[in-house]
């Protein structure tokens, strides 16, 4: 199966200093789109403390991704 997405090293390094100032309890971060902007979507990235059974849940270069179904 391919992963919805990919992370370079750059992506992967900036995720992991993100995750150096999360909360303890975070699992990882969340893409995600919200309604709004002039294109009628934008995409949202934050912290998650929990997996919804939705998620595509990608694990790449020691990072964990957590990709909200709508933003697929």
């Amino acid at each position: 199966m391919t992963q919805i997405i990919k992370l370079s090293e750059n992506a992967a390094s900036r995720i992991k200093e993100i995750m150096a100032n999360a909360e303890k309890e975070s699992l990882g971060v969340r893409v995600s789109v919200k309604s709004g902007g002039c294109a009628g979507m934008s995409y949202v990235m934050e912290y998650t403390k929990e997996i919804n059974p939705s998620d595509e849940i990608i694990e790449d270069k020691g990072v964990k991704v957590f990709v909200d179904s709508a933003a697929i």
